[in-house]
């Protein structure tokens, strides 16, 4: 991770022997520690119920006190924190995420420069330590982001002297596993501070050009080929969906690729993803109001992008294609018109009716692209319907495609990285809200079921025996309101870790 004020470790050691200014114990609701209290001898663990049996704390989740470490009680640690997971029986995976990030931000409350968690000891509603381990780290690491790229004084200057050191206790017979599951969890949270830092850069700073070269210059140390179509060579292939989209831009668009191959002859997984650097809406432009957010319009770019880096830090034996449709939508005299006609690679013409579905159009252009390397599977993600947070809010993002079976896997992988997705139905009435009448399609369906016309649309640039999903991630890619500890403000980087899931569980 790029905050250099958390480390992570690890210790099998005897806790007697710990040293640090504190020590964290977990509390439940239900008046009870957790059971891992009982080797930090009779002094803590009663001293500890005594707190909770007079109300001192309650447990609940999130919950903390801080307590100078009983005298006599053979542990060196200098004060103790007791922090509260609420409901034993309600305890799983998102928080004890939230957890992990809870304990750092504690640490840093309460000048705790060296902690020592006993909490991934025991076994929490099912989950066991190891597991627990890794949740608590992810949470840790995701919560410690920050992005200060553009304020003269730094809240990380002013935390300079609070750097935090945690470790967590684990079972010897673990401790080897844990250590594995700490290095793929940072790899996987830098992807996730990737596509944050991406997605919070401003629109002035970031355009198709330069996102190009900031993607070139970040995969040269690692085993990812990067090649970027030009205006030139857009135009060359066809892809006038694209080149429609930021014609109105000083900055034109481009279409970056990117190739990990570490799997043999198997074919690759292609992912892609959106990546409209400012989306003013174009001549159809959008109100005033929150218009600053459309600099997130490319998180869906900014989570393939992330997803790469990971993929070949963990250097996973998978061929991946990454391919990310980049431009600007922006009103100018040469910009594109409600009710332009434009012929998009795969031969499809389209009637534009609204230039503010634009990312379809480039997307239409990268899915047709994506075809061309003969991937296993399809996997697109999209910041595109207004719609979608509408049906969905901001707790899950929306999933539609044509595969069951690729669905169900990555519901399931979202339910266990926290990266929900939720599926919605694509049935052949939807298609008939996008048949134009002077085109083969056209570029909305009305205003009924924006979000599944929006992905009838993506369907018509997909063969249709080719495994694809379509994630739309227009409520969850940012956050400006977020009241979750390990999601800062901003953008999210969703996506990096449903995609790493998905492939350690059914591609590696």
């Amino acid at each position: 991770m790029k905050d250099q004020q958390i480390s992570i470790n690890i210790s099998s050691g005897a806790i007697e022997k710990w040293r640090g200014s504190g020590l964290a114990i977990a509390v439940y609701d239900d008046g009870k520690a957790q059971k891992a209290v009982a080797q930090c001898g009779d002094t803590i663990a009663k001293e500890v119920q005594r707190l909770l049996k007079d109300g001192w704390i309650a447990g609940k989740a999130g919950e903390t006190l801080l307590i100078p470490t009983p005298a006599n009680s053979g542990v060196a640690a200098q004060r103790v924190l007791l922090i509260g997971m609420g409901d034993p029986k309600k305890v799983n995976p998102e928080g004890l995420r939230t957890l992990g990030a809870q304990l750092s931000d504690a640490c840093k409350k309460h000048n705790i420069n060296s902690i020592n968690s006993l909490i991934a000891l025991d076994k929490h509603n099912g989950i066991k330590g190891v597991d627990a381990f890794e949740y608590m780290a992810e949470g840790v690491l995701l919560g410690s982001y920050k992005f200060e790229t553009y304020k003269s004084k730094k809240d990380s200057d002013k935390d300079k002297d609070k750097a935090v050191k945690i470790t967590f206790a684990c079972k010897k017979n673990e401790s080897t596993n844990a250590k594995k599951q700490l290095s793929k969890v940072e790899k996987i949270c830098r992807g996730v501070a990737l596509a944050r830092d991406l997605g919070n850069q401003p629109g002035n700073v970031l355009n198709p050009a330069t996102l190009a070269e900031q993607v070139t210059k970040t995969m040269e140390e690692l085993p990812v080929k990067v090649s970027v179509m030009s205006e030139k060579a857009l135009a060359k292939k066809g892809m006038n969906g694209i080149l429609a989209v930021g014609q109105g831009s000083g900055t034109p668009p481009r279409m970056i690729v990117m190739e990990y191959r570490n799997g043999g002859d198997k074919q690759p997984l292609a992912v892609v993803g959106k990546a409209i650097t400012f989306d003013s809406g174009g001549i159809s432009i959008k109100p005033s109001a929150k218009m600053e957010e459309m600099k997130f319009d490319m998180c869906g770019g900014a989570a393939v992008i992330g997803f790469m880096q990971a993929v070949a830090e963990l250097k996973l034996p998978i061929n991946v294609v990454g391919i990310v449709p980049t431009a600007e939508n922006i009103p100018s005299s040469s910009a594109q018109r409600p009710g332009d006609i434009i012929k998009t690679g795969k031969g499809i013409y389209v009637e534009v009716i609204n230039t503010d579905a634009e990312g379809r159009l480039i997307l239409a252009d990268a899915l047709h692209h994506a075809e061309s390397f003969d991937p296993v599977a399809i996997i697109d993600f999209a910041t595109l319907t207004g719609a979608c947070v509408v049906a969905l809010g901001k707790h899950c993002s929306g999933m539609m495609g044509s595969d069951d079976k690729l669905l169900d896997r990555l519901k399931e992988a979202g339910e266990e990285c926290g990266d929900r997705v939720w599926p919605l139905p694509l049935y052949e009435g939807y298609q008939e809200q996008i048949k134009s009448t002077v085109a083969d399609i056209k570029n909305v369906g009305g205003p009924g079921g924006g979000t599944i016309t929006a992905g009838c649309f993506l369907s018509r640039f997909v063969e249709d025996d080719r495994p694809w999903a379509h994630i739309d991630i227009a409520g969850t890619g940012w956050d400006m309101a977020s009241s979750k500890p390990h999601f800062p403000k901003g953008a999210t980087g969703v996506g990096v870790r449903l995609l790493c899931r998905y492939v350690e569980k059914h591609i590696v």
